[in-house]
């Protein structure tokens, strides 16, 4: 749910509209939570928060002992081709557009990578962070210190050619050593948010185990892992994510209370904290990870991240002869079985929805996808609202159909305003391709436009959003999607009609969106707009690659291939690289964005209005076939208006 935190900071308004979506009881937390915040803040102004990092004597705890790994083998991808080893061995890391790099001095972890700036070193909850404060987008200052780029240098340290063996272990302990170092307990930015402790915990875990018997010095590695661990799980306990928090958040941190209470159960918190990791983690387990195997958050990347998080807890209680929760293994199933129908890899999920290239672990886990994505002709996920469809012959021709909804009540903070959006693609080439996100905590306008309606490939009414946008990570009036039928004829055809009410209340006006296939190469996308009055309506379609303008359309290069698209509807324009207003972007990872083309087909007058997009991705076929199928569509709305 974005960035759960103490801080002050985020005006009145966003206070207002957060208390909004709050019932009684969260109140009650919230109040005694910044109660203990009060008391936390004068224990840290008397030294006292440093009584939880006294060093303890590592050989007192199991997991610290022995040279064979306590923790099981991990499923890794790691690329270790020359780029990649010479980047980790410069301690460079890849903060979202921005380069990070260690050097052996404290400020080092508290620079923004965005402005070069100094985060404030004083108790966390201080430090002013949301959008417009002055230091940077504070996502960004937070990635390098994961650590999770550690895990990479520990696989080099034991499988890496024997001239960088050295200098990876020697990487990994002095910035381990250094980080501990350089955050006191509950001070700067790195303990504003307890799911940032909480992954720094299960990459450091999995680091120095799968580095043991090869460290340098393994008392001060071992002691400093105590002392992080010792540190960040009480804070986690303190203050899980909750209520209107809940989200995966809350998943990552059950995650580390059950590592550190499996792992380190010396320590005094130990029992409590698994307890209260597992009761959570089946739970949330059960809420997120939808019958379908989708996320119940609607947004791709995080369903990548809860189900590794979900995984990991499964691998680790399996490897240590505990009990593995029926809940939690068949959440992980069905996790990984939606996933794998999107993609083979993290890299080539659809960036439907928040991310922000976030991993439970390392980028190179590979936990929660199969290696070949299935080739059904069509696959409907209901509970989650996606359908998949595809040429299983020929060509290898995907188009996504998004009839879900905006995302985990009450606040919807990952999903995006995308109802009855469309992606396509041809081979490994993207045709119709969702923009992405590109910022949580930079320049709003940008936030605003990445998760707004017009940045997807649907249809807006009224220049508005199918819901109202509230904040960074508040959505309020959600949309309600549904798929009305869909089918798969014995002669390959597949249809799928779909309806959301983003603009039913403000305007009125129902959005009716209708997909069809006719093998071997011809897609129709058919929208109907019904209501009373006149409206302007416009359908966006951000393009993957160039159009060039032919008679009647246009053609798209695709893989050697061309394919053709045309729009009718209304008036069409094109348009690139646009700021005034914000048209024509892709963010291809956080952080980063780039020009696009954005094909804009637009009306205005009295509905209902009709747009006929058309995709063809072999020659011939005619146009009687999508005459036909326009009719049959129409007699599927007249009958769902009808009910």
């Amino acid at each position: 749910m974005g960035i759960k935190g103490a801080s002050p900071q985020g005006g009145l308004g966003w206070h207002a509209k957060r208390l909004r979506v709050m019932r009684p009881a969260e109140m009650a937390h919230r109040l005694t939570e910044q109660c203990a915040l009060r008391v936390m803040r004068a224990q840290h102004r008397m030294g006292l928060a440093l009584s939880g990092q006294v060093p303890h004597d590592p050989a007192q705890f199991s997991f610290c002992n022995g040279r064979l790994p306590r923790l099981p083998k991990l499923p890794l991808a790691f690329p270790a081709d020359d780029a990649t080893v010479d980047a980790l061995l410069a301690g460079s890391v890849h903060a979202h557009g921005c380069e990070w790099a260690w050097r052996p001095d404290r400020a080092v972890w508290h620079e923004a990578p965005d402005t070069r700036m100094t985060w404030p070193q004083v108790f966390f909850g201080l430090i002013p962070y949301r959008p417009g404060n002055p230091y940077g987008d504070i996502r960004l200052a937070w990635e390098p210190s994961r650590l999770q780029h550690l895990i990479a240098l520990a696989w080099l340290a034991r499988r890496g050619r024997p001239e960088i063996r050295q200098r990876a272990k020697a990487l990994l302990e002095d910035q381990l050593l250094s980080w501990v170092e350089a955050n006191p307990l509950w001070t700067g930015i790195h303990y504003i948010s307890v799911m940032e402790c909480a992954l720094r915990i299960l990459a450091v875990c999995h680091a120095v185990d799968m580095a043991r018997g090869a460290l340098r010095r393994p008392e001060g590695v071992w002691r400093a892992l105590v002392m992080l661990v010792g540190g960040h799980a009480p804070l986690i306990a303190r203050r899980t994510s909750l209520h209107s928090s809940l989200g995966n958040h809350t998943i990552a941190e059950a995650a580390a209370l059950v590592y550190a209470g499996t792992l380190f159960p010396e320590m005094s918190g130990a029992k409590s904290w698994k307890a209260t990791g597992l009761f959570l983690l089946e739970k949330e387990a059960a809420r997120q990870i939808l019958p379908d195997g989708g996320g119940a958050e609607q947004a791709f990347w995080y369903q990548l991240f809860v189900t590794d998080l979900v995984g990991l807890v499964v691998m680790l209680l399996g490897h240590v002869q505990e009990p593995v929760p029926t809940v939690l293994r068949e959440a992980h199933g069905r996790g990984r079985d939606f996933l794998s129908a999107f993609a083979d890899t993290p890299e080539r999920l659809p960036p439907i929805g928040d991310g922000d290239q976030g991993y439970a672990l390392s980028p190179f886990l590979r936990l929660s996808q199969q290696t070949t994505a299935g080739r059904e002709a069509l696959r409907v996920f209901p509970q989650a609202g996606y359908s998949v469809v595809r040429s299983v012959t020929g060509e290898r021709a995907t188009l996504i159909f998004d009839h879900g909804s905006l995302g985990m009540a009450p606040c919807y903070g990952h999903g995006h305003a995308d109802a009855l959006s469309v992606l396509f693609r041809l081979g490994e080439q993207e045709i119709l391709l969702d923009p992405g996100t590109y910022t949580y905590n930079g320049d709003p306008r940008w936030r605003a436009y990445f998760r707004g309606t017009q940045a997807h490939n649907t249809v807006t009414v009224d220049g508005q959003d199918q819901a109202v946008q509230d904040g960074a990570f508040l959505w309020s009036q959600p949309f309600a999607a549904r798929c009305v039928r869909h089918e798969l004829t014995p002669e390959g055809v597949v249809r799928i009609l779909a309806c959301h009410t983003g603009y039913t209340q403000r305007s009125g006006v129902t959005h009716w969106r209708a997909v069809v296939f006719q093998p071997p190469g011809f897609w129709l996308i058919w929208d109907r707009l019904t209501g009373l009055e006149r409206h302007h309506v416009e359908l966006n379609w951000h393009l993957g690659v160039d159009p060039t303008q032919c008679v009647g359309g246009y053609r798209l290069p695709a893989g050697g291939r061309t394919v053709r698209l045309t729009v009718e509807g209304g008036d069409r324009s094109l348009h690139r690289r646009e700021t005034s207003p914000i048209s024509g972007w892709r963010s291809p990872c956080y952080g980063v964005k780039e020009p696009i083309t954005t094909l804009r087909t637009e009306f205005y007058g009295a509905l209902p209005h009709e747009f006929v997009t058309q995709i063809r991705t072999v020659e011939g076929g005619g146009d009687a076939w999508v005459s036909d199928a326009i009719g049959l569509l129409r007699g599927w709305v007249d009958e769902a208006q009808a009910v």
